[in-house]
């Protein structure tokens, strides 16, 4: 009898399970071994950026008090520090181009008779008199400081001697033109001027001594010249 193949029942392939593990592969240690230096790599560089942020703002503020350590403490122009730096750096520029640049060196008359009579507050009040001024009568290419006390520089820029005089000349008159109330007082006020052109040679003292060299000059004329009103001096001859 022929052999009859046995029937065999149709077997399914083993279906796989459906669970957590099946859905998502295990993390091996492998797998946050590759994770941690891209962390670590994004915390460095937010960390980065952090440190650039603060020296930005750490520059910035270097900055501005450089610039208050060159600004009166008082008035809205150049301290002496400032102005030695200015005086340099122009005289440096000349060496080398020979543009012309002249220097006014000014005293306020009898300024310490306003301290006197009136109080230090109308002594601040007649320097920024003063500093307003000055201030409303020159190019922003020119440079205002005040050296101490009563005493202001002022860098002409494209300024020959000539024109220097005449520019002195005019904040004289300016000056004693105006009139300067306080508390209701009015207080009388005058300066006296040097001028000098700057030199390719100068150096920064140089050119400082010879304008209040002229200044001085210049006050010596106005205090012999009392009887006929004290007015402003402008010095003409240079020294």
């Amino acid at each position: 009898m022929p052999n009859k193949a046995k029937k065999t029942a149709h077997q399914e392939p083993p279906q796989p399970r459906v669970g957590p593990s099946a859905r998502a592969p295990k993390r091996t240690s492998d797998t946050f071994a590759a994770e941690e230096p891209a962390a670590s790599i994004s915390q460095l560089m937010a960390e980065l950026d952090r440190l650039k942020a603060e020296l930005a703002v750490s520059r910035n503020r270097v900055v501005e008090l450089e610039n208050k350590a060159h600004e009166d403490a008082l008035l809205p122009v150049m301290n002496r520090r400032g102005f030695d730096l200015e005086l340099e750096r122009t005289l440096a520029y000349i060496k080398r181009h020979g543009t012309d640049v002249s220097l006014i060196f000014i005293d306020l008359d009898d300024f310490k008779s306003i301290n006197d009579e009136h109080g230090h507050g109308a002594g601040d009040a007649a320097l920024l008199h003063v500093t307003d001024i000055l201030l409303a009568n020159i190019r922003r290419s020119d440079v205002v400081a005040r050296l101490g006390g009563d005493e202001f520089a002022i860098l002409l820029h494209r300024a020959d001697e000539e024109a220097a005089l005449m520019k002195a000349d005019q904040l004289a008159l300016g000056l004693a033109s105006s009139g300067l109330i306080f508390e209701g007082k009015e207080i009388s006020m005058s300066l006296t001027a040097g001028t000098t052109q700057l030199r390719g040679s100068d150096t920064s003292v140089a050119a400082l001594a010879r304008a209040d060299k002229l200044m001085y000059a210049g006050k010596t004329r106005r205090n012999r010249a009392r009887g006929a009103g004290g007015q402003a001096q402008v010095s003409r001859k240079p020294a």
